[in-house]
């Protein structure tokens, strides 16, 4: 069962959360997966969006520990975007087409249980 809570943890999230608020993409943040822990957004039945920043995900665990997450979440029928703050704040323009492709494909809606 997914739980989740309304409130950025970074930076990097409120400036994609006022991203996906201006696009009028429904969303939810800070889903909370069994075996997985949090994810910043969920778009959809099926769209998984991170914002990572430096602090958190540069050291080798952390980048491990997201390799997992991601790999448990996609088993599950999950599409993983992951953007980087500077991503977000310098070139928007790439995190706005990436998330409107997965749109236009429909990878919000599940494949698998």
């Amino acid at each position: 069962m997914r739980e989740a809570a309304s409130a950025s943890e970074s930076g990097g999230e409120s400036l994609l959360r006022f991203e996906l608020l201006a696009r009028r993409i429904p969303h939810v943040q800070q889903v909370l997966f069994p075996r997985v822990g949090r994810v910043d957004f969920l778009i959809g039945e099926g769209l998984v969006i991170e914002a990572d920043g430096a602090e958190f995900h540069t050291d080798r665990a952390s980048f491990e520990e997201d390799r997992r997450r991601d790999a448990i979440l996609a088993a599950r029928g999950y599409r993983v975007l992951r953007f980087s703050y500077t991503q977000i704040r310098e070139r928007p323009h790439e995190v706005r087409a990436a998330i409107g492709a997965a749109l236009a494909r429909g990878d919000h809606w599940r494949t698998t249980g």
